[in-house]
């Protein structure tokens, strides 16, 4: 049985296989093109713009790691509709899962529940920013 993947899904996923693989982007100072660095032909380039990519996996699925590595770059993959947003902004930008206990009258301890918080990277970076500064 073939299962279909939307177009996000397989640019969120190669986005997610180039970063893993260690894709790298460079620019060309003199006319700005971009280019990824091939991870299993060392030593090759491919021409990669917005629209397109010079591998044979982009030519032959019209879509491949390298132009999902220049996609998220830019900022043009949205985040997973199935992931749950920020706590505090409701952002989908890279979430931290923080299990805390929370406060429930009426038991012994009063920390008898456990929640999962999402938070994003800015919002995380902000908490931890005011954690440090009360503890200094």
């Amino acid at each position: 049985m073939q299962t279909t993947e939307t177009i996000d899904a397989a640019r969120r996923r190669l986005a997610e296989k180039a970063r893993a693989e260690g894709v790298k982007l460079y620019v060309d100072r003199r006319d700005q093109r971009h280019y990824a660095a091939s991870t299993t032909r060392p030593g090759d380039l491919y021409y990669v713009t917005l629209l397109s990519c010079s591998c044979r996996g982009f030519i032959a699925h019209q879509r491949c790691k390298h132009h999902a590595a220049l996609l998220s770059a830019y900022g043009q993959i949205g985040p997973d509709p199935g992931s749950p947003g920020c706590a505090n902004c409701g952002g989908h930008d890279a979430p931290h899962a923080d299990t805390r206990s929370r406060w429930v009258g009426g038991s012994r301890d009063g920390y008898a529940d456990t929640a999962t918080i999402h938070r994003c990277t800015s919002c995380h970076l902000r908490e931890r920013a005011v954690v440090d500064r009360i503890a200094a």
